[in-house]
């Protein structure tokens, strides 16, 4: 069809320009064979599910020795009295065994299972009273600063591949202040295990952890503090009315 509007070259009408999704060819069964990997085979059915978050067959072993180790201690320790130990016939140490001795040993307790269940080292380190802030952590198998909790220095680098030395140890030794001949050998040997395991133990433990066990131990002080007042109290009474005894024995 030629155009007849004077003036204009006449021209003749072109196909329409295709548009861009209409050039798309869809190939018959007739086109070319293309080769593709073969799918991988169908997998069973099964129910059960792996978990990567349990504990392994290690890490299982590690925490039954630990409650071996939890019972040794609890035997070899008790009756535990740190203050009265090191500081000797002092007055005020009864009170602190009393308010103190109980949170430090059950702690370990803890403690003790904590160690057990590691499944990467642990930087530990002590308090620092002149230091920047800020203490260190293991990121990719390297000690780095961690600005985000307290100022520390650290002393040592525990790897749970050395766990089996130590717990052979440990029990060597409380074996040893349980059956051993003196008295004085078992309180240092429970110092030293008490010691060790607050040094290491409270380094493997989550900051959550500590916190909520603190919210409990500012509970338990609390009362205890109030049955050593109430004590006080009522022993200065019987003491002045000559009836200390008969009071004692009642409550």
């Amino acid at each position: 069809m030629v155009s007849t509007i004077s003036g204009l070259k006449p021209r003749v009408n072109a196909t329409p320009r295709n548009k861009p999704w209409e050039n798309i060819t869809v190939p018959n069964n007739n086109g070319p064979h293309i080769d593709r990997p073969p799918s991988p085979p169908a997998q069973p059915y099964s129910s059960s599910r792996t978990s990567t978050s349990g504990a392994t067959p290690t890490i299982l072993t590690r925490q039954l020795s630990s409650i071996a180790l939890i019972i040794l201690l609890y035997t070899a320790g008790m009756p535990f009295e740190p203050f009265g130990w090191t500081l000797g016939r002092l007055a005020g140490t009864y009170l602190f065994d009393r308010v103190f001795g109980g949170i430090l040993l059950f702690s370990c307790f803890y403690f003790q299972y904590r160690i057990a269940s590691l499944r990467a080292s642990v930087i530990v380190s002590v308090p620092a009273l002149v230091s920047p802030s800020g203490g260190s952590r293991i990121q990719n198998g390297r000690v780095v600063k961690d600005e985000t909790t307290l100022s520390s220095t650290p002393v040592w680098v525990y790897r749970t591949s050395t766990y089996w030395h130590l717990a052979f140890s440990e029990g060597a030794l409380l074996l040893l202040a349980e059956f051993g001949p003196s008295e004085i050998l078992r309180r240092v040997i429970v110092v030293g295990v008490v010691s060790g395991l607050w040094l290491v133990g409270f380094a493997a433990t989550p900051e959550s952890y500590k916190r909520w066990a603190w919210g409990h131990i500012k509970a338990y002080l609390f009362f205890i503090i109030l049955d050593e007042i109430r004590r006080v109290a009522f022993s200065a009474i019987g003491a002045n009315s000559g009836g200390r005894r008969a009071r004692q024995a009642r409550w």
